[in-house]
């Protein structure tokens, strides 16, 4: 195979053709025999006898050899469409064997004259174009039963670092293997290294034909069921890894050369120069850059050239206003230097976050990349990729990717975030009910004020939805909690983008449902609060080996304030609750009078996962939680609601601060036309107090009549 890159005009279908190819398995690869009998332990559709993959990293080649037994029809159906992805600029694919064995029969089915070469681009609807093409074999005559095996050698050449390798190895989750083998041959003046998830994971070494040979093997490996809610970064799965790069340091310097910027292209410097001319200091004309990628830059990675290893160069990305995050962070990155600022790129990983750091240095660890600027000693990272998002240069919210790799020639290695003091993710909802105990709507206005990513994800929703699609999804949400409800009025919302802070207030007719009450006045009544305790997950009761993540970070504030001339001398039995762990913080304090009752509840979590050894504590914690987060009121039946006042519902006039203890005199509760008492008894102690009131008038003017003759 020659190394030279194809003609730029060449067809990219015929390309892919000639880059699949059948021959014998290379003279390096050690055969690797199974047990065709094999019994797995858990029953599944398909059973693995053999996982085989070796590399030698002089040759660049990459040998696979795997066997599974189809056991039901559902594992034919999906299996005998054999398949394998392939990049056809820098991969070259060799198909040893596929085969279907029956008994002591083997029916061969690897002939590329039946094989169909498709370009999916699976990762369209994700704005993702790789060209990568898929070879697909249809298999004929497959039955349960059958043992299907193949094995194919991958030859690679990729365009970065072509003189160094790593390579990651690992076994499947909640499936049995029958046997395992994973071989790896290289020079040893390479200096390569391993590492692994165990310490019974190391490496058998060899020596053959001047190379060095490390091989790991095993049969009759149980893969344990991935665990629900496990964090994103903590991989349960056995892994291995090989690698001969020497540091973080090594990896930066040669990505920095790669990404070197010849500036020659004017685009970069006239976007700087027309943002100076219209902003007057640095941190507002860096505002102005990173909206300008953000919010006018689309997203659509193309990674047709160079394996989407190397950025565009950023006038491209600029006049043509789309990229990937490479694109997008490289043109922000050189348009902040344009202006004065210190910026660079840094690689991250979005999944592994602080797991980076655990495995050996490999540029192949990361998977997106923002910038970092400093401006006066203020240095943040910025997320190219976000939309619609407020805070200013300073205060914009950034996933916590834990560690980063800065490309820049001097980059000794991994980087932590800087910290952004004080950064709010307030999510303040407040529930004002004018309560209907009557059989009728109760009004509910309903004011949500957001901030950080709470907020930008709401002004991001107005953007994409509008706000009459975003009002109907609004009130879905609210029929989800309640069974019904009915919008009044219109949904109002004001956006302080600088602050990063979105208020909304929509007003909505409810049916509160009122349970049985012994006390044939009375009618009990659920708070609506029961929506915080789901907002944390339940871990489950059986014993756990992997973190459990919590929503973080999380910081949400819920009031329910309720106007009701039902409530009526209410007595609270524990009004104030406090519970806490060094993972969640979560309190409740209530407060009632005659007309009125308030409850506030707060959840913080202070951590984005719980250790599996305290997840019984945890547990434990979260079911406290749900038990106060529910109250539930006894009232008197029969009150229509009060009438709303003038400022019913409507957005505030500043920033919303509501006292948690009420004054004696909190409101005045006006009635209505439709409010009555509740019973014939009370109708009966009304009018007798009214009676009273008429005698006693009656007895001071007779008196008074006296008096004045």
């Amino acid at each position: 195979m020659s190394d030279e890159a194809p003609p730029a005009n060449t067809d990219a279908m015929a390309l892919a053709r000639n880059r699949v190819r059948n021959g014998p398995a290379l003279d390096w690869v050690r055969k690797c025999s199974f047990e065709a009998e094999f019994k797995s332990v858990n029953e599944a559709p398909v059973t693995y006898l053999l996982f085989d993959t070796q590399i030698h990293a002089e040759r660049r080649e990459s040998f696979v050899h795997q066997a599974v037994r189809l056991e039901t029809m559902d594992a034919v159906q999906h299996w005998s469409q054999w398949r394998l992805q392939f990049e056809p600029k820098t991969q070259l694919i060799t198909l040893h064997a596929l085969k279907i064995r029956r008994g002591d029969a083997e029916i061969d089915q690897s002939n590329l004259q039946k094989a169909h070469l498709l370009q999916r681009e699976e990762g369209l609807e994700r704005f993702v174009i790789h060209g990568w093409f898929t070879l697909l074999m249809v298999l004929d005559d497959v039955r349960p039963g059958d043992i299907l095996e193949f094995s194919y050698t991958i030859e690679t050449h990729p365009r970065l670092f072509p003189g160094h390798g790593a390579y990651f190895f690992s076994l499947p989750q909640a499936v049995s293997i029958g046997k395992y083998h994973f071989a790896a041959r290289f020079n040893p003046a390479r200096q390569r290294k391993w590492k692994s998830s165990s310490v019974d994971l190391r490496p058998v070494e060899t020596e053959e034909n001047g190379l060095t040979l490390w091989e790991w093997s095993g049969e009759k490996y149980v893969g344990l069921k991935p665990e629900a809610n496990t964090p994103s970064w903590h991989i349960s799965y056995p892994w291995i890894q090989v690698s001969d790069f020497l540091d973080w340091k090594m990896i930066a310097a040669e990505l920095s050369k790669a990404w070197a910027l010849e500036d020659a292209d004017e685009t970069v410097a006239g976007i700087a120069r027309e943002i100076e001319s219209k902003e007057l200091d640095l941190p507002s004309r860096i505002e102005k850059a990173i909206q300008l990628v953000q919010d006018e830059c689309r997203y659509l990675s193309v990674s047709l050239e160079l394996g989407g290893q190397i950025p565009t160069p950023p006038e491209i990305v600029a006049r043509r206003r789309f990229g990937d995050c490479k694109d997008l962070s490289f043109l922000l990155a050189n348009v902040l230097k344009k202006l004065g600022a210190k910026a660079r790129p840094v690689l991250v990983n979005t999944f592994l976050r602080k797991s980076v750091g655990d495995f050996l240095p490999t540029p192949s660890l990361f998977n997106h990349v923002v910038v970092e600027f400093e401006v006066d000693g203020k240095k943040r990272w910025i997320d190219t990729t976000f939309k619609e998002q407020g805070g200013g240069p300073f205060n914009r919210f950034i996933p916590d990717y834990a560690l980063g790799l800065p490309i820049e020639p001097d980059a000794t290695g991994l980087i932590a975030p800087p910290q952004i003091p004080g950064q709010s993710q307030l999510y303040d909802l407040r529930e004002h009910i004018l309560l209907d105990t009557s059989n009728a709507p109760s009004l509910m206005a309903v004011t949500l004020c957001a901030e950080g990513n709470q907020a930008d994800i709401l002004r991001f929703q107005l953007k994409k939805l509008g706000t009459e699609e975003m009002a109907k999804q609004r009130l879905q949400a609210i029929v989800n909690r309640f069974g019904n409800a009915k919008r009044t009025g219109l949904l109002q919302y004001r956006d302080d983008r600088a602050a990063n802070r979105f208020i909304l207030a929509e007003v909505f007719e409810v049916q509160f449902f009122s349970a049985s009450h012994p006390n044939p006045k009375l009618c009990r009544v659920n708070l609506p609060g029961n929506w915080l305790a789901h907002v944390l997950a339940k871990p489950q009761k059986a014993g756990r080996r992997t973190p459990f993540a919590l929503p973080y970070p999380c910081q949400i504030n819920y009031v329910a304030d309720i106007d009701s001339l039902a409530i009526q001398g209410i007595k609270l039995s524990d009004p104030h609750s406090n519970l806490s762990s060094p993972f969640v913080r979560f309190n409740r304090n209530s407060k009632g009078g005659h007309g009125y009752f308030l409850m506030t509840l707060s959840l913080t979590t202070n951590a984005e996962s719980v250790p599996a050894e305290q997840i019984q504590k945890h547990d434990e914690l979260v079911e406290q939680i749900a038990r106060e987060a529910c109250r539930e009121l006894s009232l008197l039946r029969g009150y229509s609601r009060s009438r709303p006042k003038s400022d019913f519902g409507q957005l505030p006039a500043t920033d919303i601060k509501v006292p948690l203890v009420p004054r004696a005199n909190r409101r005045e509760i006006v009635p209505t036309r439709a409010m009555r008492p509740a019973s014939r008894q009370q109708v009966r102690i009304s009018w007798r107090f009214i009676w009273i009131i008429c005698v006693i008038v009656y007895i001071l003017l007779t008196l008074l009549e006296k008096s004045s003759r």
